[in-house]
């Protein structure tokens, strides 16, 4: 376990860095990234040895995804709207599914034709960047108040998007550890994992449900919360599915069910008051970890094909998420109802592709797993996947802002002038 003094330390930094980043109009998760790195470059030349390597230390696969994933999941499944999420349910889907499966063909196939990587490399480099992080665009989103339809639909599409491609890397890996691929089992591997995750999701919100129908105490429904969102993730884990996707099913239960069914208004704020502080802990350390891996792996080295592999991944989101117009208005041709956006919401999904955190840890779970991968193929995937992943969070943020400034202006009350957007 990591030392509590250097993250203590970490958080402290990072609490006085909301003052700052609120100051400067920086985005606070791009904040913690580039101080990571700050603190990273010192660490290496001075005697900070230790909370560099107390942070790093939050990024190995074991303890992120069995403590630091699940409450992130969680709070962010029990604020979707379900309400929305049902609505614009066949968009989320495609998001999810092609989404998923194109970018990792897309990628994989021109990322092994250009950068000469060797063919099975290339799609689990692919796959590993699959998942998209909310994190960063959610912030952004609630700060300029963007229709609360998209944010549902960005948000659902990278919960679900998160599950599927971690399922996805599971199958290519091994994969990348045989040499072969069998169609028909890899399907039902596919469809266990993430099925299997659906069914575990809504028992446990059912569970939930039932429980605090019989509970009025707001320590004692926090601490039943605590106890689903982690019972879901490693009981999903234990036997064999999804976990990811079983607590974010398991999380909108319990935030579109629930808790407005079976929790009293001061029980519900209670609730969700505890999980706000706990991701605000997690995501600060996280997001600090990996500025500070930059300064302990090769990244400049690969700079080109971070690059490339960046604008692959980019280009590759734009093609899909734009196929949905077309498809869209096809559909009401043929007599369905009209499932097309409005055109600007199709750009802010298309920035809202940030690679983050979890890229990250599926990268570095190679370096203690056996595959057939060369060591230094190996090596190569890490520190892309690293760059491609700090590029994005930086680049996409930045994109997604300007945009979103543009496409979406704030209303102007009678007699108050509009807030200045300048920055």
């Amino acid at each position: 376990m990591a030392p509590i003094l250097p993250l203590l330390a970490l958080l402290l930094v990072a609490i006085l860095l909301v003052i700052v980043a609120a100051r400067l109009r920086v985005p606070y998760t791009i904040a913690l990234v580039v101080l990571g790195v700050v603190i990273g470059w010192v660490a290496q030349h001075t005697a900070l040895t230790g909370v560099a390597s107390a942070a790093r230390s939050l990024l190995t696969p074991t303890l992120f995804f069995d403590i630091l994933l699940p409450p992130i999941v969680f709070e962010a499944a029990i604020h979707i709207d379900y309400r929305l999420l049902r609505k614009r349910a066949p968009l989320i889907l495609f998001l999810v599914l092609i989404g998923v499966l194109f970018t990792t063909f897309f990628t994989g196939f021109l990322v092994s034709e250009v950068a000469v990587i060797p063919f099975a490399a290339a799609f689990l480099l692919a796959a590993i960047l699959s998942p998209t992080d909310p994190i960063v665009v959610v912030e952004l989103f609630r700060r300029l108040k963007v229709p609360a339809e998209l944010s549902t639909i960005v948000e659902s599409e990278s919960l679900l998007n998160d599950g599927v491609g971690v399922v996805l890397f599971v199958i290519l890996l091994g994969v990348a550890a045989t040499g072969t691929i069998a169609f028909l089992p890899a399907l039902a591997q596919f469809l266990w994992l993430s099925g299997g995750g659906v069914v575990i999701g809504v028992a446990v919100a059912a569970g939930a449900y039932a429980l605090h129908r019989w509970l009025d105490d707001a320590a004692v429904e926090t601490a039943l919360s605590v106890v689903v969102a982690y019972g879901t993730y490693l009981g999903a884990t234990a036997l064999g599915t999804s976990g990811i996707v079983a607590t974010a099913i398991a999380g909108i239960g319990v935030g579109a069910w629930v808790a407005p069914r079976a929790m009293r208004a001061s029980v519900r704020e209670a609730v969700m008051s505890f999980w706000r502080v706990v991701v605000y802990i997690v995501n600060s350390l996280v997001f600090l970890a990996m500025g500070l891996l930059l300064e302990s792996t090769r990244v400049l080295d690969y700079l080109p094909l971070i690059l490339l592999v960046f604008s692959v991944l980019f280009a590759g989101r734009a093609l899909f998420v734009y196929a949905h117009y077309p498809l869209a208005r096809l559909g009401q041709l043929a007599g369905r109802a009209d499932r097309s956006l409005p055109r600007a919401w199709y750009g802010t999904i298309t920035f809202a592709g940030v690679r983050g955190v979890i890229p990250v840890v599926l990268a570095l779970s190679l370096l203690t797993t056996s595959t057939a991968l060369p060591s230094s193929t190996v090596r190569t995937i890490v520190s892309v996947v690293l760059g491609v992943a700090i590029v994005s969070i930086l680049v996409n943020n930045l994109l997604e802002e300007w945009y979103v400034r543009r496409s979406f202006p704030p209303i102007e009350a009678p007699g108050v002038p509009a807030p200045s957007t300048s920055s």
